[in-house]
């Protein structure tokens, strides 16, 4: 196989997390507002946010006050994956939710150090179609998973980029990515994660250098930008535009 069509770089997809949020940060680092809390639960209905050991929804049918939920952060705590992503920037592949394998971990494979890790989610009250890339990693710590525990993707290294939500939104994540049996599509599906390869990571990462101009992330960005086109080979003047669904629909 190609190596720049080997798919060993991982997107995720996340529920929108206003914790921590401000007109830079996105949130993903802390316990959602009462009002995010309320939609997730009471109208987008998330599978995490509505069971009954969740915390938020304990909180919210009064079986925890709001100081007692919010200690639940204290000590490297955390009340759901969004709410540690950019705190601590691991990223798990989940536990399956139905069918005959439900409860069981998932795996992440063909995930390697260097290998670029995606964070997107929709806003409130968005389309699968709006599905905004909100952060990128590079890989530098992978556990495949096994039949106890999921698999996850993690990161000490410098090369980690959060956006605001404005810049959020100009990052299509269906501009990038395509799926195979139906390309114009933007349709997700059940799993928490799907893989790309090399050259629609290394076009995400140029975008977002673009959009990072200016910025006091402009200098990062770009830098990570390069060291991944060099450490995965990819040839940066022959990289092409987004073929993504959303682009495949004009």
């Amino acid at each position: 196989m190609n190596k720049l069509n080997s798919k060993s770089n991982v997107a995720f997809k996340c529920n929108y997390c206003d914790g921590g949020a401000t007109k830079q940060n996105i949130g993903f680092n802390g316990i959602c507002s009462d009002e995010n809390i309320r939609y997730n639960i009471n109208i987008a209905k998330r599978r995490w946010c509505t069971q009954d050991d969740c915390d938020c929804n304990l909180y919210l049918n009064g079986g925890l006050n709001r100081k007692k939920l919010d200690r639940r952060m204290t000590g490297g705590g955390y009340v759901c994956y969004e709410s540690q992503l950019l705190r601590d920037w691991i990223s798990f592949a989940g536990i399956i939710h139905s069918g005959k394998n439900s409860g069981k971990p998932m795996r992440l494979r063909n995930v390697k150090s260097n290998s670029l890790a995606v964070l997107t989610t929709r806003f409130p009250d968005s389309v699968e179609s709006d599905r905004s890339i909100f952060a990128v990693f590079l890989v530098d710590e992978t556990f495949e998973g096994d039949k106890r525990d999921e698999g996850y993707v993690t990161t000490e290294s410098e090369f980690r980029i959060e956006l605001s939500r404005t810049e959020a939104q100009q990052m299509k994540f269906w501009r990038y990515h395509a799926n195979e049996n139906d390309a114009s599509k933007p349709a997700w599906g059940s799993l928490l994660h799907r893989y790309f390869n090399d050259e629609q990571a290394a076009i995400i990462l140029r975008d977002i250098a673009a959009i990072k101009q200016g910025t006091k992330s402009a200098d990062l960005a770009q830098r990570f930008y390069q060291h991944f086109c060099k450490v995965k080979e990819v040839e940066i003047n022959s990289l092409s535009m987004p073929n993504g669904a959303l682009t495949r629909q004009l």
